[in-house]
């Protein structure tokens, strides 16, 4: 898709310039990881937690995220994977966005446990506060790259794919489109739903937290039940029937259920079912106590 969005500001502008402007998915990816750790520390500090611990925590788990990303899609795709074990070596193989949030969890964790932080229900807060940013910016490299495409629409928003793109191939491969076509049939765009989706819950969770409503932990919790609800229904609108299968439902829709589910017991388990702080805090957040 990016070449074809680069041609088409081109013509309309009249200028060749867009080739260097809009940006290369490997690029959207490192604003996405980027931006993630930046504000994380950032409201760490602001919520007066250990600008060490953060630093730490989020370097820790950028590292994890990026070999979770890449490890989900290899145990995924097992049977691939063992019939070519040259796959491992492959340094920008494929990767599953599952993936890139168990592994950030688990580095952020191990973190914790590995350095004795005691305040981390906090640091999961401010992190539950952050996580949108991930589909919110990282889908658009899907867009520009063409995959996790969306099932064919007649919807006014729909978008068709240039000539070798993966909906595109995928059409020739289910004989509706000619080899010889210029675009796929048109999609729903559901890379941009999932970004508008990340937005959404970077909106909702950094008001949440700023307010200081829910116990600490809980905020991370309820981040993970509403994110797994999302993609579930979003799920539906995919397109890419390669992206693995249990039974009825897609991997994806899996891994959400499996989340959502657990998430629900450790508010029931953890919290007894009570989230709530009893008393609004007095202080801002710019007052809180140094952890």
């Amino acid at each position: 898709m990016r070449p074809r969005i680069v041609e088409l500001l081109n013509r309309y502008f009249g200028y060749d310039v867009f080739q260097y402007i809009v940006p290369d998915p490997a690029v959207v990816y490192a604003v996405m990881l980027g931006s993630g750790i930046l504000l994380f520390i950032r409201r760490c500090r602001r919520s007066g937690l250990s600008l060490e611990h953060a630093t730490g925590m989020a370097l820790w788990a950028a590292l994890a995220a990026l070999a979770g990303a890449r490890i989900f899609y290899l145990v995924q795709h097992l049977g691939f994977t063992l019939a070519h074990p040259s796959v491992l070596l492959e340094i920008n193989g494929a990767t599953v966005s599952f993936g890139v949030y168990m592994g950030g969890v688990l580095g952020a964790v191990l973190y914790a446990r590995a350095k004795h932080v005691v305040a981390l229900p906090l640091y999961l807060d401010v992190l539950a506060s952050v996580l949108g940013l991930g589909p919110m910016i990282g889908r658009w490299a899907c867009f520009l790259n063409g995959d996790d495409y969306g099932k064919i629409s007649n919807v006014p928003w729909a978008v068709r794919f240039p000539h070798g793109s993966y909906p595109f191939l995928d059409h020739v491969r289910r004989g509706l489109i000619s080899p010889m076509a210029d675009l796929s049939l048109p999609v729903h765009p559901v890379q941009l739903y999932l970004s508008l989706k990340g937005l959404v819950l970077f909106v909702v969770f950094s008001f949440l937290w700023r307010k200081r409503y829910f116990k600490p932990g809980a905020l991370f919790l309820l981040f993970w039940i509403c994110y797994a609800g999302a993609r579930f229904v979003l799920e539906y609108f995919r397109g890419d029937h390669d992206r693995g299968w249990i039974g009825a439902w897609s991997t994806g829709q899996v891994c959400s259920a499996v989340i959502a589910a657990a998430s629900v017991v450790g508010i029931l388990v953890g919290f007894r079912g009570r989230i709530l702080r009893p008393v609004p805090p007095a202080l801002s957040m710019d007052s809180a106590v140094s952890r």
